[in-house]
């Protein structure tokens, strides 16, 4: 038997798998770093919060390849790993179904005109929208689609249809996207715009040459993500390095401030962000028993901060990710530094291997009237703990009447039991991490033993899980030498 090996069974028999648990990273928030998350045409809002939150990188770029002047805009719809994201640039607030707000506006103009390059997927088409409002109301809108492939400079036109006559708006809202607005939108499909004016209008198009570009940057924990890259461009950042601390020099200080979405928001994870809320996260190789921690929290009126941790496990077979629990927890208002613990229930296989913590500032139920702009909270001294590894449902049978031997193997692993099998026994063996080595159905042929060869087996620790419609499932563990 090597070394590592020795040492891995004397471990595992001893101290409940404490060498396979994983701590926190910066889980004291003492590690700070200062980042550029991505630069914004001046007056547009994008969707490059979205994509750098998912992907740490922008969907919406400045590029000197432009018609005129020094820059253009390029906007492409990509994959995050949660959903497909069209590049999206506008004037006002996305909704569901509609542009919010805008900029003031009061002209009636008769016609858009623009330029751009495109690469637009089959099936997909990219949009330009323009609308003009009054008192909140559309009236006026110049709506233009894309479609194929353009790889030069080609101008586009379209007029403005004004649905009531004579009144000038006091409004302007504007959305170009990458991808259809109307569908699913398909990965890849890219447009570059540029000179973007009006016609028969005094008043330019905002920043329509895409000449002004804003650089949004900010301060992150490490190995932390922040709700920053959906704030900062309208009330700042709203996750800070605070030297009010248990523990340390620093902590971690989330203050809840309007979104770029109109609504307000101070979020937290160590994963990242997705359109269901967080994922990814710590991986780990045993069942969190615990997660403890310091917080104060200072709330706008009724507001309510939240701490969650999800446990997830990927299953290599199916390639499905599951989540095997989720928790979560009030954190009412504190002054000082006190103390929170969130347990966990599980305790089974399949053995989690990602573990998501969330903290936020201010009360997530999208239906609540509270919306706690300027609540305040702490975090310091987080820790996790792990419960030993499960040794699955409750074996029926006693050691009288079955065997693994020998343990630890070399070359055959036997299973024997004291009477003949009469059915098939599905056999399934795991690693240390949850994946499964090898996957096997017995067949009944009254025999009371069978075997496998695991010397092709890397050393360390394994488990068995049996199942027959003749003896409850039951589990085991062997070492490999």
């Amino acid at each position: 038997m090597n070394l590592k090996a020795f040492i891995s069974i004397v471990l595992f028999s001893t101290i409940s798998f404490g060498l396979f648990a994983q701590s926190i990273p910066n889980s004291s928030f003492e590690n700070w770093a200062q980042l550029t998350y991505f630069e914004e045409p001046d007056q547009f809002n994008t969707s490059n919060p979205l994509s750098y939150s998912t992907t740490n990188s922008a969907n919406v770029t400045k590029t000197t390849d432009a018609h005129s002047g020094s820059f253009a805009a390029r906007l492409e719809t990509i994959s995050t790993g949660n959903g497909i994201l069209p590049g999206a640039v506008f004037i006002g607030q996305l909704g569901e179904e509609t542009i919010s707000g805008g900029i003031p506006f009061a002209e009636r103009p008769d016609s858009v005109k623009g330029f751009a390059k495109y690469n637009v997927a089959d099936l997909d088409t990219a949009n330009v929208a323009v609308l003009f409002k009054k008192f909140g109301a559309p009236i006026g809108l110049c709506f233009i689609q894309f479609t194929g492939t353009q790889n030069n400079w080609e101008e586009f036109s379209a007029p403005v249809t004004w649905l009531i006559p004579v009144i000038s708006p006091d409004t302007l809202a504007t959305v170009i996207v990458s991808s259809t607005i109307f569908a699913d939108p398909i990965s890849s499909s890219t447009i570059t715009v540029d000179d973007i004016h009006f016609i028969g209008a005094n008043a330019p198009f905002p920043n329509g040459g895409f000449e002004n570009w804003n650089e949004f940057s900010g301060e992150e924990a490490d190995d932390w993500t922040s709700s920053n890259v959906f704030t900062l461009s309208t009330s700042g950042v709203s996750f800070t390095k605070t030297e009010d601390s248990f523990d340390g020099a620093f902590a971690a200080k989330l203050e809840t401030k309007l979104t770029m979405f109109n609504d307000t928001l101070a979020v937290l994870t160590n994963g990242r962000f997705g359109d269901d809320g967080s994922f990814g996260g710590l991986p780990v190789s045993n069942n969190p028993d615990k997660l403890t921690g310091y917080y104060k929290y200072i709330p706008d009126g009724l507001d309510t901060a939240f701490l969650g941790m999800t446990l997830y496990r990927y299953n290599d077979n199916t390639g499905i990710t599951s989540v095997l629990e989720e928790t979560f927890i009030q954190l009412p208002p504190a002054s000082e530094y006190t103390p929170f613990e969130i347990p966990v229930f599980y305790d089974q296989y399949p053995i989690a291997d990602t573990v998501n913590i969330v903290f936020s500032a201010g009360n997530m139920d999208e239906n609540s009237t509270n919306t706690g702009l300027g609540s305040i909270l702490f975090i310091d001294a987080l820790e996790i703990s792990y419960k030993p590894l499960p040794t699955g449902i409750a074996d029926k049978l006693t050691k009288d009447e079955f065997k693994v031997y020998p343990n630890p193997a070399t070359e055959n692993l036997n299973f024997e039991f004291t009477e003949a099998f009469q059915n098939d026994v599905n056999v399934t063996i795991l690693n240390i991490l949850g994946k499964t080595v090898l996957r096997k159905t017995i067949n009944a042929s009254q025999s009371q033993s069978f075997h496998f060869d695991v010397s092709w087996f890397d050393s360390g620790i394994y488990f068995y899980r049996l199942n027959t419609s003749g003896i409850e499932e039951f589990t085991g563990k062997f070492f490999v030498k």
